[in-house]
């Protein structure tokens, strides 16, 4: 026979019996490794964020036109403008501190004012117009032109009309207008009607022999100077 000997409960001072609370829940294991991974894992997103955020407003000074510039225009430093602009690896333009190498170069064609400028619009003042010519510019009315989509680079006669005076008006044949060719040229610019109204007149600056620049000038100023296409065999 086994006997077992219990301890009596200690009375405390007040008269209740102190029993001992043991915890019935399962101790918590710690997992250092887990804990150490996400404290790396926030600290990466920190510098990841902290990177694209430098990317991003990271700005750049950069070259534009401060006006209008027409083709063979030659560039000087007053005809520039620097502005900030958000860092781009796409965007080719001309530095602030690169602006010689746009100064002293002529426009290759016309550049709006505020645009971002790079080497590839200018050229050498001989390369733009060629030697022995001249741009000479024109105000055309309605028909004056061959055709409404004249560009640049087309290759054209340019032509002074004259109307045959003391003609009956009746008579419609005989006083159709005449024309002579003042010279060949070669259209440099074409600025587009400022408004859609049929009688808008264009404007088109044609590139011509210097000696025929004064004749195409005047013709222009009368009213007189009419354009047409010529082939490329011509």
């Amino acid at each position: 026979m086994i006997r077992l000997l219990d301890r009596p409960d200690t009375p405390s001072t007040n008269g209740h019996v102190d029993v001992p609370v043991a915890s019935v829940s399962r101790p918590t294991q710690r997992r250092p490794t887990w804990v150490l991974f996400g404290a790396l894992l926030v600290g990466l997103s920190a510098v990841i964020g902290a990177w694209v955020f430098t990317a991003t407003s990271e700005r750049m000074s950069v070259v534009t036109a401060a006006r209008d510039i027409e083709p063979g225009e030659v560039l000087s430093s007053t005809d520039l403008r620097v502005i900030e602009i958000g860092r781009s690896g796409e965007l080719r333009a001309v530095l602030s501190d690169q602006q010689d190498l746009v100064i002293g170069q002529a426009a290759r064609g016309p550049i709006p004012a505020g645009t971002v400028l790079n080497s590839d619009l200018f050229a050498s003042a001989d390369e733009v117009i060629p030697s022995g010519s001249s741009v000479v510019g024109a105000s055309l009315e309605p028909g004056a032109a061959p055709i409404a989509d004249l560009r640049p680079g087309d290759r054209v006669n340019l032509l002074a009309v004259e109307r045959s005076q003391g003609v009956p008006t009746a008579d419609v044949q005989a006083a159709a207008p005449t024309a002579s060719v003042i010279t060949p040229g070669t259209v440099w610019s074409v600025e587009p009607p400022v408004s859609a109204s049929a009688s808008a007149k264009v404007w088109v600056a044609v590139a011509v022999p210097t000696e025929s620049q004064g004749d195409v000038a005047q013709a222009a100023a009368d009213g007189l100077l009419r354009l047409s296409l010529v082939g490329a065999d011509e």
